[in-house]
């Protein structure tokens, strides 16, 4: 496991050469057995998982005030200590007139993974496509799932559970 930095995406590549490299991202905030299910289902899907870890400012324009609830560099090190996780690195927010999904192209140009996964829940699933296919990445979606124990455990839930609601 290892945190690197932007300048270090471009050297992915020549790390892992005969590598199949996956790639996800999100919030990952208040890190739940959900995110830890959804980061195995992912490396099932390659060799080398990469995981963008949202920055506080895109994670608060994108999910609204109060959240994150755990600033960047918690949630960072809480992604970057789960087992099926070979790099982790916090992702820029949205510059001002682009579109949310802005830093995955940025993050495409300097690296292309062979995968990127989300899930089917995630937001712009045409625009999603639309990136993978412009950088030859093969987009996989997937259904938000976790085992009936696991009380459809997420992030949401668990702030709603505390706050009584």
């Amino acid at each position: 496991m290892a945190t690197l930095n932007y300048t270090d995406l471009q050297f992915l590549r020549e790390k892992n050469p005969d590598k199949k490299i996956v790639f996800c991202s999100g919030s990952f905030d208040l890190t739940h057995a959900g995110h830890a299910l959804f980061f195995e289902d992912c490396k099932k899907l390659g060799d080398v998982l990469v995981v963008a870890v949202g920055s506080d400012k895109g994670i608060s324009d994108n999910k609204g005030p109060g959240r994150p609830i755990l600033n960047e560099h918690v949630r960072i090190k809480m992604v970057d200590s789960l087992k099926p996780v070979n790099y982790s690195f916090l992702s820029h927010s949205t510059p001002n007139g682009k579109n949310w999904l802005y830093p995955i192209e940025e993050i495409f140009d300097s690296f292309k993974p062979d995968v990127w996964v989300v899930n089917n829940d995630g937001g712009d699933l045409d625009r999603r496509q639309e990136i993978a296919t412009a950088y030859g990445v093969r987009l996989v979606i997937l259904n938000r799932a976790a085992p009936p124990e696991y009380e459809g455990i997420s992030t949401t839930s668990i702030i709603k559970k505390i706050n009584g609601s």
